[in-house]
């Protein structure tokens, strides 16, 4: 099975080549645009997109004929003006239908559109767009990173994948300057964060930095200083597994070649029985 994550950024600017959205596309129609790079390259089994930025019934218009992804998930922002539907917002395209899809739980709730969980009866799944902790740390601290961590610890008995953009770079192998990693004190280098993220790595492993435990490659770089063409970027995108299904894992990779927003592609091959084949 292959998954995909992508913070897309903005679900209108990858997905239409000319700058116009029109009513009733289908997948050939898309022609040359970032997304349709992405699933010819890859064809995956699903693909989790972070920063969706429209509401469900925009994002319903992009491919209503769309025979390759026939169950699209949507979870836009409830929030008001410029916390609205074109802010944050989750996604997941699958192939397969899932048995149970989940928006919020009963102690993990977020307006904002953050998280999809999709559940099959060989694993479980979910999409995150971790919120940033320059907005508000005590929501990161106290709230999100708390209540991700009790839904981590519940979910040992198959295979759980956590994707998506975490927000956090975890050691000085995953940015630029790692020099910069133990004094900036900003989001995404923050000790909580990085510690945070380390805890979430008890009984879970980072599955690119397992099998790739010395490569320098990132995930996210700052348009404003155009620093995706010298490569300073930082690595803040993650698939996570449960340590003792490790073997599952084929490969995790990074497609830095796919372009349209300040984030690139990861992507998890895994070996997961299908029970209906």
């Amino acid at each position: 099975m292959k998954i995909i994550s992508w913070n897309i950024n903005g679900f209108r600017s990858n997905i239409v080549s000319e700058g116009t959205l029109k009513k009733n596309f289908t997948y050939d129609e898309l022609q040359e645009s970032n997304l349709k790079h992405l699933i010819d390259k890859h064809d995956p089994d699903i693909i989790c997109f972070q920063e969706t930025k429209c509401s469900e019934e925009i994002g319903k218009r992009f491919i209503p004929n769309d025979t390759l992804y026939p169950f699209k998930y949507w979870n836009e922002s409830k929030g008001e003006g410029r916390r609205g539907s074109g802010y944050s917002g989750t996604s997941i395209w699958c192939k397969k239908e899932p048995k149970e899809i989940v928006y919020n739980f009963d102690d993990f709730k977020n307006d904002s559109g953050r998280f999809i969980y999709i559940e099959y009866d060989e694993f479980s799944l979910i999409n995150m767009y971790v919120p940033n902790s320059g907005g508000n740390i005590e929501f990161r601290k106290d709230y999100w990173d708390m209540n991700l961590k009790k839904l981590m610890d519940s979910k040992l008995d198959k295979p759980f994948i956590l994707t998506g953009d975490f927000n956090v770079v975890h050691t000085k192998l995953d940015i630029w300057n790692p020099y910069t990693i133990d004094k900036a004190n900003m989001p995404g280098l923050l000790k909580h964060e990085r510690d945070m993220f380390q805890s979430f790595l008890k009984n879970y492993v980072d599955t690119f930095r397992y099998k790739y435990p010395e490569k320098n490659m990132y995930t996210w770089w700052n348009t404003i200083t155009k620093s995706r063409a010298v490569n300073k970027g930082w690595r803040i995108d993650y698939f996570l597994i449960q340590k003792k299904f490790i073997d599952f894992i084929i490969d995790s990779t990074i497609d830095n070649d796919i372009m349209g927003s300040d984030h690139c592609p990861i992507c998890l091959d895994i070996l997961i029985q299908d029970r209906d084949t």
